[in-house]
């Protein structure tokens, strides 16, 4: 993939423009069909917190969900895979919540502001904490809003997602962990942005009722439909020998399910 330069608002708002010209043709070429794949839905937990449900994560045997609390705070929960809550953060100024991330190296949450009219900033969390809270925010409002963040594990870096509003179109961008982006592709819209992870070199980008599959310049692989009720809030991701689990959250009521089998 060639690096592109760091985008900026006017480069942004080129993608936009030329929507109408290239959108159509990029829609077609980059559409997937259903999975051939039979997938399952299983249901993990209800969430006991009735808040407003948006990012999700896991690690080692645990659930972390994002909930939006208003005024630009949100609040962190874990949980177990019953739905025994454990911890509780305080509010923290993390904005919608709307995607939720974990860095292996240091155990890290990476926590992106979402919502279509909001800037798009990551704040990372120290979660494992007493008294979680952010040590430092990544300024990606360059990108645009709509903001969703994915932590790179196999390469230590982030991956960023943005557009002028939840309509798109969006671009997405590869990271460093100062904020530095080193190259990015465009995507048309494929539904209301709401999860998005890595497994492996495969991008997961979770939209209302379909996880989409790209690889890293941004192709298409697969498309994966989700017939469930409520609105689709947060993806996770965890490795499972050379597969990875996958776990997705609803509201209306809140709760999280399980993909099977593991992706590949």
């Amino acid at each position: 993939m060639r690096p592109e330069p760091p985008i900026t608002r006017r480069r942004l708002l080129a993608y936009a423009g030329g929507a109408g010209l290239v959108g159509a043709t990029a829609l077609v070429a980059g559409a997937a069909p259903a999975s051939a794949r039979a997938y399952k839905f299983d249901l993990v937990f209800n969430v006991p917190d009735t808040d407003n449900m948006q990012g999700l994560a896991y690690r080692r045997g645990r659930f972390y969900v994002g909930f939006d609390v208003g005024n630009g705070m949100g609040v962190i929960r874990e949980y177990d895979r019953s739905g025994t809550k454990l911890k509780e953060s305080r509010p923290l100024a993390v904005g919608h919540a709307a995607e939720l991330s974990f860095r292996d190296a240091d155990g890290m949450l990476y926590v992106a502001t979402g919502g279509g009219t909001n800037p798009t900033k990551v704040h990372v969390v120290d979660i494992a904490a007493d008294d979680p809270s952010i040590v430092r925010t990544i300024d990606f409002a360059s990108l645009g809003n709509s903001g969703l963040v994915a932590v790179d594990n196999r390469r230590d870096g982030l991956l960023v997602h943005a557009g002028p509003g939840d309509q798109g179109p969006f671009v997405f961008g590869f990271a460093d962990l100062n904020g530095q982006v080193r190259s990015t592709f465009p995507l048309p819209y494929q539904g209301v942005p709401q999860g998005l992870e890595m497994a492996g070199d495969k991008i997961l980008y979770y939209t209302n009722n379909r996880i989409t599959v790209l690889n890293r310049q941004g192709r298409i692989l697969d498309a994966i439909d989700i017939a469930l009720t409520g609105e689709s809030e947060g993806l996770a991701v965890a490795p499972a020998g050379r597969g990875t689990r996958v776990f997705f959250g609803y509201n209306k009521p809140n709760r999280v399910y399980a993909m099977k089998p593991v992706f590949h």
